[in-house]
């Protein structure tokens, strides 16, 4: 895909980062580096194969853009199968559909912001993407999906659908994501929710009780 100065369009923006980068090279340095490098070397791999732009690197992230969604997971897909191959690292991934606006080497959007907050509660493994990426692929019989949830992201304003691959050889989301950047309210367990209610039922109770004394 070719980069232009400055232009605006529609894309599927794909974020990737490794799972507890910043502990690995505390604990191993040589590990995390390795890590970066395979990372990236299946990036520079796969993204140009599916049509794509790795537009920017940050830390251990990175952050392509693909002007097809179909390409992006795919894309997304064959990562995680790398990835997981000895040695494996576990890597986060998240896409969205957006208009986009690039200009002097940056990339703004709504669309952006999205796809990194998906990102941000993905589990190892995984590949999760928006219900406007999976309106675009849900016929094609390669992706096995499941819906992971309805989430309220930082700095989002409306709530975000999200599904998951559960294809065989990478990652399903197996549990309650309440991790990432989400809204402070939505990081609350359904457990925790319950028992606040619970006892406000109980505390409404008593109260009554004693009117009615």
């Amino acid at each position: 895909m070719e980069r232009k100065e400055s232009s605006r369009h529609l894309a599927a923006i794909l974020f990737t980062d490794i799972v507890g980068y910043t502990s690995m090279m505390q604990r191993d340095e040589t590990q995390a580096l390795s890590a970066v490098r395979k990372h990236h070397d299946y990036l520079e791999q796969l993204v140009p194969a599916y049509n794509g732009e790795i537009y920017q690197y940050y830390g251990d992230g990175s952050l392509s853009i693909f002007s097809s969604a179909t390409q992006a997971v795919h894309c997304a897909y064959e990562l995680q199968k790398k990835m997981l191959a000895e040695p494996r690292v576990l890597l986060r991934t998240g896409i969205h559909i957006g208009e986009i606006y690039t200009e002097g080497g940056k990339i703004f959007g709504d669309g952006v912001n999205v796809a990194s907050r998906i990102e941000s509660i993905a589990q190892g493994g995984t590949v999760l993407f928006s219900r406007d990426v999976y309106e675009k692929i849900r016929n094609h019989t390669s992706f096995k999906i499941k819906p992971v949830g309805t989430f309220e992201f930082k700095n989002v304003d409306d709530p975000v659908s999200v599904f998951a691959l559960t294809n065989a050889d990478i990652i399903t989301p197996d549990k309650k994501i309440t991790e990432g950047k989400l809204k402070e309210h939505s990081k609350k367990s359904p457990a925790f929710l319950i028992g606040l209610i619970t006892g406000i039922i109980a505390i409404l109770a008593i109260a009554f009780t004693f009117l009615t004394l």
